[in-house]
């Protein structure tokens, strides 16, 4: 059983490819976490958790997640595994544009209080997707080609270790100053930066096809007289999936988008589509 959490595809594409490989199902938190949270295990059935770093901080969606986890094995429902020795195997694969900070120990940490002991964990880097910042920007198609080709041969390097069971840590693209990023920059961004209300759109180039409603992960968008409004309930992620799928580019983060790239997996795929 595999749980993500995708906005612009990145962590969708790497869970599909992980869930190929192992044959595995996949759930989509944004989706699971309105139910019961409640998983039947299979005899040797594993737990993965395939997600995108964001703000170097583990999402509230994904620790309210965690925390509300159960599974029923040989009959019982189980709030936690009390002797983490005797959970089943474990492990995680997490996405980022360039670092993840400590993301990964907050992570573990969660999954640890659930008695769920991590034996294999790894990193991607993916193309960058977070413009929400005056020197942020997408990456090059160069560059986007160039992070994709890698990511592929880690992401199935990581499904063969995970295939065979074996307790095996990959590195963690934790950055140069992990405790920086995370515990002051990620403060900042989750008090400031990590909210829905600097978005806004352009009416006029609206066409309103959507999309951005469509994308959005967390069901944080209606749309109103052909335009979207956010709906400011706290779960917004500023993941900018909202902005990126907006073929008109209608949509902006206050001025930090102006002139900048748009990003999701497949959009290159898209265009060709197009034309």
């Amino acid at each position: 059983m595999l749980f993500t959490l995708s906005c612009t595809g990145n962590t969708r594409w790497a869970a599909d490819m992980l869930a190929q490989v192992l044959n595995d199902r996949v759930v989509s938190i944004p989706e699971a976490v309105n139910g019961d949270c409640i998983y039947r295990l299979r005899a040797g059935e594993r737990i993965g958790f395939c997600l995108p770093v964001h703000g170097w901080r583990l999402q509230p969606l994904v620790r309210d997640f965690i925390s509300r986890l159960q599974f029923v094995t040989h009959g019982t429902v189980n709030d936690a595994f009390q002797d983490g020795a005797h959970s089943p195997y474990c492990y995680f694969l997490i996405t980022c544009g360039d670092s993840c900070g400590e993301y990964g120990e907050q992570l573990e940490e969660a999954l640890s209080a659930k008695g769920l002991r991590v034996s294999s964990c790894c990193s991607v880097i993916m193309p960058e997707s977070y413009v929400g910042l005056p020197f942020m920007d997408v990456d090059t198609d160069l560059r986007e080609a160039e992070k994709k080709m890698n990511a592929r041969s880690v992401v199935l390097e990581f499904a063969d270790i995970v295939a065979e069971n074996r307790s095996v840590r990959m590195p963690i693209h934790r950055g140069a100053m992990p405790r920086l990023y995370s515990r002051v920059l990620g403060k900042f961004f989750y008090r400031y930066l990590i909210t829905d209300k600097r978005f806004k759109v352009d009416t006029d180039k609206c066409i309103g096809c959507g999309l951005c409603q469509k994308h959005c992960p967390v069901d944080n968008i209606m749309i109103s007289d052909r335009h979207p409004e956010w709906l400011h309930t706290g779960r917004c992620m500023t993941c900018m999936a909202c902005y990126h799928y907006c073929p008109e580019k209608a949509i902006s983060f206050w001025r930090f988008t102006k002139g900048k790239g748009q990003y999701y997996y497949d959009h290159n795929k898209e265009k060709g589509r197009k034309h």
